[in-house]
């Protein structure tokens, strides 16, 4: 995607460095920052409109981050994703257009799918850790439970995002 100009390379070096930027983020803090937003919507477009046929590339821009936003807004909805997942992936669509948009969120799902059976599973062992343990406060038995914790679901979605623009045949 990125091979045809160093202008490209340039737009993709910046592209994965705010991908990494994503994942790190949410990790440590569970969730995306707004000026991380701005700064991948603002370089897509910027990435659209330097290729031949600008207006072109500003309507296949702005088509991906509909189709990105119209994909992942329900999970927002139904509070099941935060708010800065969502706006998060519909910039980096920017970069894509709507095929690469819907590719990217099939290959997020199958991602944010295997990192859900991980959590579950990991959630799982720290509880039944967690279970033998009884602590006593004041003549009553209770039993301490694990730390309910999000799931960083930017990890899945920037991966998937990577994954569907630097390799072709899922574009």
């Amino acid at each position: 995607m990125f091979a045809h100009s160093w202008v490209a390379v340039a737009f993709a070096g910046a592209f994965t460095l705010l991908l990494v930027f994503a994942i790190a983020w949410d990790i440590r803090h569970r969730r995306i920052p707004n000026t991380l937003v701005i700064a991948m919507i603002s370089l897509g477009i910027a990435s659209a409109l330097s290729t031949p046929g600008i207006k072109r590339g500003a309507v296949v821009a702005v088509e991906g981050m509909a189709v990105g936003l119209a994909l992942w807004l329900p999970w927002w909805w139904f509070g099941m994703m935060g708010a800065g997942d969502v706006k998060f992936f519909a910039a980096a669509a920017a970069w894509l257009g709507p095929r690469g948009a819907l590719n990217a969120a099939l290959v997020t799902a199958l991602l944010g799918g295997v990192l859900g059976i991980g959590w579950v599973v990991a959630r799982k062992l720290v509880n039944r850790g967690a279970d033998g343990a009884s602590t006593i406060a004041a003549g009553e038995c209770r039993r301490e439970r694990a730390p309910t914790v999000t799931l960083p679901y930017g990890v899945p979605m920037a991966l998937g995002l990577g994954i569907a623009i630097w390799i072709p045949l899922i574009r």
